[in-house]
């Protein structure tokens, strides 16, 4: 394969690539540099103003809309494990019912035939 000549068109499409995610699946960390103590981001608000200023109302209303979009399904996501979490609560409520039921109807039989064993007559 040949290098690509490197112009205006590509690095922005290289940009939005990166703002819908890498390529490779593969998450990029930030610089050692842009990072705090605590592992977190540390970016200068200044730079932020000027990542905005390049950013067109179109380029900024299509990662809005992104961005919605992806809280509305971090909500679905959340809403299913919350439905799933209190499915198998149920589940593990009924399951202990059972349990303590078996184990009594169990004790109640093997008392039943303690008592039939000591009234045989013995031979």
């Amino acid at each position: 394969m040949g290098e690509e000549e490197i112009t205006p068109n590509n690095i922005k499409e290289n940009q939005s690539e990166n703002m819908n995610g890498n390529i490779n699946g593969q998450e990029e960390n930030p610089p050692p540099e842009e990072m705090d103590t605590n592992g977190e981001n540390d970016v200068n608000e200044d730079d932020l103003d000027e990542d905005n200023d390049d950013m067109s109302p179109e380029e900024f209303a299509a990662l809005d809309h992104q961005l919605d979009a992806l809280n509305s399904a971090l909500d679905d996501i959340e809403q299913k494990n919350d439905n799933i979490h209190s499915q198998l609560l149920e589940l593990l409520h009924a399951n202990r019912e059972i349990r303590t039921q078996l184990q009594q109807d169990k004790a109640s039989t093997d008392n039943r035939e303690d008592v039939n064993k000591t009234n045989e007559p013995k031979a």
